[in-house]
């Protein structure tokens, strides 16, 4: 092997290096000084590396690219931008989060005081009346120009409803003569006292609720669809008992021309509440047996009926639930069927902006909890006080675009 190895090395062009064959060497004499001198040569003194010593270019060692220079001040520079990044952060968290504290400070504010108007520059010792701070959602609607019709130059008016309308109406203080010497139009008050904006049934089953004809979806189909059956019914199941209210509204409503009547006026008191007909049902948002379904149903009818119609839903006054010992309770505290009766109206008048008719609100605007007692003569009915201001409100809406 050793042979073979030099006569290969030879013939090279590497320079001639001893072999040592480590089973013939000793030991000891690898750990000789004088061998490692020679093979490792030490490093002058002269020649150490010098950290702060200037660069000296060795093209032998790293070629003829220069190393990296850092520029002088680098890290001067560096260390304020860091400084100043960091800040930015910090301040745009806290502008976050001091805006996110305003957006949930003002969601309370404004579910806190709902239905009330805070007066600016409050004056606690000045005199002023509790209704000045209620919200009023009013939301009137005129019909567009090119649906009005009026043929014969007199603004007519048909009311529906109950008792608002209907308690004192041959009265000088009923609310259709209260509202007859505000204003000139011509009235027609079909309103039918003891009836219902919801109905009873599905259907109309004369033998078992007669005054069911009576509610606001089949006043509409009498209206629109000259729907006489369910009355011929209903008059034959109350004989003489028929109230003389119920049949004006039938002879009125089925034969005045509707083509003719400029505005349809529709209000219902808190009977239905009080009594606990269905809300809603969401299932059916036009189930006729519910309160605002049968609106939305109505509505739909009398309206595709009649464009030319300006409708005006009004909202039922306050009222107050009686409990089983005869005390009042606010009806914002009882729940009927689990809904107040702001809850109630609240939805006609959600109902209203999505038939696009205009909405007159009695709950807050013209009888509320705060002015109640001078204005109701028992939980539910209107007094002479409460029907005056009634009219004044019902005449505001019919005038709004006069």
């Amino acid at each position: 092997m050793r042979q073979e190895s030099a006569k290969t090395h030879r013939q090279s062009n590497i320079p001639d290096i001893e072999i040592i064959d480590l089973d013939l060497v000793p030991v000891d004499s690898l750990m000789d000084k004088g061998d490692f001198s020679e093979s490792a040569p030490a490093i002058e003194e002269d020649t150490r590396l010098d950290a702060e010593a200037a660069y000296e270019e060795n093209d032998e060692l790293y070629g003829s690219a220069p190393p990296y220079e850092e520029e002088d001040g680098d890290e001067e520079e560096d260390a304020p931008g860091r400084s100043g990044n960091f800040f930015s952060r910090i301040i745009l968290h806290i502008a976050f989060v001091l805006v996110l504290l305003f957006c949930i400070g003002l969601i309370f504010f404004r579910f806190s005081n709902w239905g009330t108007r805070v007066p600016s520059f409050f004056d606690p010792d000045a005199d002023f009346d509790d209704t000045e701070l209620i919200e009023v959602l009013d939301s009137m609607v005129n019909v567009p120009v090119g649906q009005r019709m009026d043929t014969d130059g007199i603004r007519t008016v048909v009311i529906l409803g109950n008792s608002p309308f209907s308690d004192e109406r041959n009265s000088d203080d009923g609310v259709v003569s209260l509202a007859g010497s505000m204003t000139d139009a011509t009235f027609y008050n079909c309103s039918v006292a003891g009836s219902h904006l919801a109905a009873a049934k599905e259907t109309f089953l004369a033998d078992e609720d007669p005054m069911d004809a009576f509610n606001l979806y089949w006043l509409s189909t009498l209206i629109t669809l000259q729907n006489t059956g369910i009355y011929d019914s209903a008059f034959a199941a109350m004989g003489d008992a028929a109230p003389a209210d119920a049949r004006y509204a039938y002879d009125t409503l089925s034969t005045l021309d509707f083509q003719n009547v400029d505005v349809l006026a529709i209000m219902y008191d808190a009977s239905d509440y009080l009594e606990e007909r269905p809300l809603y049902n969401m299932l059916n948002p036009t189930d006729i047996q519910t309160f605002a379904g049968n609106m939305d149903a109505s509505l739909e009818l009398l309206c595709n009926a009649f464009p030319h119609l300006r409708i005006i839903v009004m909202s039922p006054t306050y009222a107050f639930y009686v409990d089983e010992n005869g005390e009042y309770i606010s009806s914002d505290i009882h729940k009927s069927n689990g809904y107040s009766l702001s809850t109630y109206a609240g939805n006609l008048e959600h109902i209203a902006y999505d038939h696009s008719v205009s909405y007159l609100d009695n709950i807050y605007g013209t009888v509320n909890e705060v002015n109640a007692e001078d204005y109701l003569e028992d939980h539910l009915h209107l007094n002479a006080a409460g029907r005056k201001r009634l009219a004044e409100r019902f005449v505001y809406a019919l005038e709004y675009f006069d």
